[in-house]
């Protein structure tokens, strides 16, 4: 089976990608872009483990919903 890859590429000379190198050359701005990355990333790291914004937050709210579930089982009697 023979590919078909020639219709695809423009007549004449191929088209050469340029790259943008000067912003490589700025390490402010890379290491900029590293850290909103990594913020990113580990926000969507967190949304996959169940937290919320303020990490551990979320955990706490749901031991407190099961303590408020649990409690409200009626009233009970103090034995004596």
């Amino acid at each position: 089976m023979k590919l078909k890859l020639k219709k695809h590429w423009p007549t004449g000379e191929a088209v050469v990608q340029g790259f943008n190198t000067d912003f490589l050359r700025h390490t402010d701005k890379h290491n900029e872009f590293k850290i909103h990355l990594d913020n990113r990333f580990k926000a969507l790291q967190d949304l996959l483990k169940g937290k919320n914004y303020y990490g551990a937050q979320l955990e706490r709210d749901q031991r407190s919903t099961k303590l408020s579930v649990s409690g409200d089982a009626g009233p009970q009697q103090v034995s004596s």
